[in-house]
């Protein structure tokens, strides 16, 4: 399905392309207490705001597919005078050092080959790790993760990179998920490593504060799925079924370098739409069948009400594999109307039946991605949710908006802030009050690339549509992926 779009001013194609492309690399600097907008409220004060991204994405004249860019660490540390200190970071990958020296591309990636050369391509044999998706607080350091291969740690405070990290050898030589999951009421981390062929193998680890593997969970998919996210609840391991296809001409031409990887694969149009459970109580895998056609990139929240699971997850109409964030190709530039071209994320709340078909809703009419809830109900019924969006409900990204759902009161209307059509917001992280988990703050990073830079706003997280408690002045940024905000204890995750 598509969506007409009015074409892109020439000053919205200029300012995404800005937002993609800056590269301001490693920072280390103190925005004062009287060059913020408002004030930072004293209860986010001693914690910390991190985020992940590609911070690299034209390197030697080539335009690079932002899967393929750089990771780049931020961390934003919120001061007992009311300042904050930024302070960001390349993820040192092999890749990273290789590229810094040489000035110019030299690994394949999913979506962006080095040379416009066939044989030169063919020759470039290493996998391109990039470790540019999350970032998670996991006991004395930083988790990088990465959808290709192995996350990477880093040092909470430096930002300096230790090396692969395989959680005392568990996942070691594993594909493993880029997003992970804290579980709050076992103080586990899950993670998710793929083996892809004829089937779709996974294999769920439950990994305790000591670094112990405690529990796995292993199941075989029909046929081949693209899985980037999962959701959780105490007896399953949530994903959607997202079947696949391989273009056997256009494998052929990434094989022989003249194409890429992420050209080889499309949507299964003709699989049955499902979601899989896998249990983490010993039962096995458990499809089953969704309403409708629906590709889910990321979920919200899951929880169980007996046998029943209810699931948050974004659903896509379709995907284009290679056209995310509008890549358009080495040379040409980022066409912020394709993200728009493929329809809106509905939010959906898909409830499963202890037996039969799933059943869904929409939670909202504005299409939605990233969404963020409280950090302790991973797996737990939750009040609200918050997500990026666009005002414009025919579409979802490039987002512009922050959303707040009440999960609760559903005739409660959703709470919104905005900015204009050519400033975009990342991901919002909520950051609950102890004693109210529906109250607290959600933190946002505003792009503004006309203006030449980049905001952390601090939103009322009851009132979105009340503006900015605190604007934090930034130089401009690249656009991030995924973040998460640390209180400042030595053990906390996602």
């Amino acid at each position: 399905m598509t969506t007409t779009a009015a074409p892109p001013s020439t000053r919205r194609v200029d300012a995404w392309n800005r937002a993609l492309t800056a590269h301001p690399g490693a920072l280390d600097l103190t925005i004062r207490r009287d060059r913020v907008d408002g004030e930072i409220p004293h209860a986010l004060r001693g914690g910390r705001l991190y985020s992940n991204g590609p911070g690299w994405n034209v390197i030697g004249g080539v335009n690079l597919h932002p899967f393929d860019g750089h990771g780049y660490v931020r961390s934003f540390s919120f001061e007992s005078d009311g300042s904050v200190a930024l302070r960001a970071r390349f993820v040192d990958t092999p890749t990273y050092r290789d590229e810094r020296r040489a000035r110019h591309l030299i690994d394949r990636g999913l979506g962006t080959n080095p040379s416009e050369s066939w044989w030169k391509n063919m020759q470039r044999g290493r996998a391109r790790n990039v470790a540019n998706t999350t970032v998670v607080r996991w006991r004395d350091r930083l988790v990088a993760g990465w959808e290709g291969g192995l996350p990477h740690a880093l040092d909470p405070e430096s930002l300096a990179t230790r090396g692969e990290e395989t959680f005392d050898g568990s996942i070691r030589g594993q594909v493993t998920l880029a997003h992970m999951k804290y579980e709050a009421r076992t103080g586990r981390l899950i993670t998710c490593s793929v083996r892809v062929g004829r089937k779709t193998r996974l294999t769920f680890r439950e990994i305790d504060g000591a670094d112990q593997v405690r529990a796995t969970h292993e199941a075989e998919l029909p046929g081949l799925a693209f899985v980037h996210d999962f959701a959780l609840t105490p007896d399953w391991c949530i994903v959607g079924g997202n079947p696949i296809r391989l273009r056997v001409g256009a494998l052929a031409r990434s094989l022989l370098g003249t194409s890429t990887l992420i050209r080889a694969v499309a949507t299964d149009e003709r699989a049955t739409p499902a979601m899989h459970l896998v249990s983490r109580k010993g039962r096995g895998l458990r499809t089953v069948r969704l309403p409708d056609a629906g590709w889910i990139v990321h979920f919200g929240n899951a929880f169980q009400v007996g046998e029943t699971v209810v699931v948050d997850a974004c659903v896509l109409p379709d995907f284009e594999f290679g056209e995310e964030f509008g890549y358009t190709g080495t040379s040409t530039p980022f066409d912020p109307s394709k993200p728009e071209s493929r329809g809106r994320q509905t939010f959906y709340r898909v409830t499963i039946p202890s037996a039969g078909d799933a059943r869904w809703e929409p939670l909202t009419r504005h299409g939605v991605d990233f969404p963020r809830f409280h950090p302790a109900h991973e797996g737990l019924e939750t009040p609200v949710v918050f997500g990026a969006t666009r005002a414009d409900v025919r579409f979802s990204d490039p987002f512009d908006s922050v959303i707040r759902v009440d999960l609760v009161d559903r005739s409660r209307p959703d709470s919104l802030w905005s900015v204009s059509e050519e400033q975009f917001v990342g991901e919002p992280i909520f950051v609950p009050k102890p004693d109210d988990p529906a109250d607290g703050w959600v933190l946002t990073i505003v792009t503004r690339p006309l203006d030449g830079r980049s905001e952390l706003v601090v939103l009322d997280a009851r009132d979105l549509a009340r503006g900015p408690l605190a604007t934090v002045p930034m130089p401009l940024l690249p656009l991030a992926f995924h973040g998460e905000w640390d209180s400042g204890a030595s053990v906390s995750a996602e």
